[in-house]
């Protein structure tokens, strides 16, 4: 059997595994008790940890209740998308050749684990690392390396699959290979000169590391 030719691949979360954009501003809308817009939500992304944000878009500290209020919107959202198609094939394909996966997210870990968990996509991950874990979001690259130092592998060895620009950047400045999500929410923003390789379709990730493109 030829070995793959990468060790390991991170995943970023939102727009990558799963299209979280509805539910998570479906959640937002909630705990704030108004209809929260993207251009409301776009200036204050970069702040990370969805308490975070909920405070940001209250005005004031969000409480333990108003920080529940948004988990409990975004779980019961979340359960009612599915993954982007042949992100679960992609998955057991990379786990079956012995191939680490992770997951490097913007997210906050109460978040990630409702998103991971509400479709088992949590199981068929080594490890993840959530903003929480780190000084900073993406492009900070230090969830992406923090992923690369519990998988124990060479950070050339490893691809990174992401759907923003922050995504690219933060790959880069981990040493990894930068592949754009094709089906991603945010991927035609990218600037192309961000991107190592775009992968139109996540059978060609799997292709691109077990060396079969």
């Amino acid at each position: 059997m030829t070995s793959p030719t990468y060790r390991a691949v991170i995943f970023d979360q939102d727009g990558t595994l799963i299209n979280t954009f509805v539910p998570a501003l479906h959640a937002y809308s909630v705990a704030v008790g108004r209809e929260i817009t993207l251009a409301e939500l776009e200036p204050v992304a970069h702040l990370g940890a969805a308490r975070n944000l909920v405070s940001a878009l209250l005005g004031h500290d969000a409480s333990d209740a108003e920080d529940d209020i948004f988990h409990d919107a975004l779980a019961e959202a979340v359960a009612q998308i599915d993954p982007y198609p042949g992100i679960r094939d992609l998955l057991m394909t990379l786990r079956a050749a012995g191939v680490g996966t992770a997951v490097a997210t913007n997210s906050d870990s109460r978040s990630a684990s409702i998103v991971l968990g509400a479709h088992g996509l949590d199981v068929l991950m080594d490890t993840v690392v959530t903003v929480d874990l780190v000084s900073g979001p993406k492009p900070n690259p230090e969830s992406i390396q923090l992923a690369i130092e519990r998988l124990g592998v060479p950070a050339a060895q490893v691809v990174f699959v992401g759907d923003s620009h922050a995504d690219m950047v933060a790959a880069r400045a981990a040493g990894t290979l930068a592949v754009a999500a094709g089906w991603g929410q945010q991927t035609p923003g990218i600037p192309l000169t961000a991107i190592d390789v775009v992968a139109q379709t996540p059978a060609q990730v799997a292709e691109l590391v077990l060396g079969r493109a």
